[in-house]
């Protein structure tokens, strides 16, 4: 993430919010130090958990969109999931 002084940020502001709504976020920093980062809205809302939640967007995806007609071989998604057992867990008494 870019790192930027307050005083700079100051005299680049409206600079600084086009890199911030087309990248990543800035870091504000005062003598060196973070203090602050500028974010996009769409990164806030992320951060926040302000997007539509998954179910809702399938759902809404289903009714657009008759799944049958789309005629997708499920064996596409035979290695979408990892299908390992995972790590051994040890109880300790």
């Amino acid at each position: 993430m870019k790192q930027v002084s307050i005083v700079e940020a100051r005299d680049h502001f409206t600079e600084l919010v086009r890199e911030v709504e087309e990248n990543t976020g800035v870091q504000l920093t005062r003598r060196g130090k973070p203090v602050a980062v500028l974010l996009s809205i769409s990164e806030f809302d992320r951060l926040q958990g302000n997007e539509r939640p998954f179910w809702d967007s399938y759902l809404d995806f289903r009714e657009q969109f008759d799944l049958g007609e789309l005629k997708i071989d499920p064996a596409i998604f035979s290695e979408a999931r990892d299908r390992t057992t995972g790590r051994d867990v040890t109880l300790c008494a």
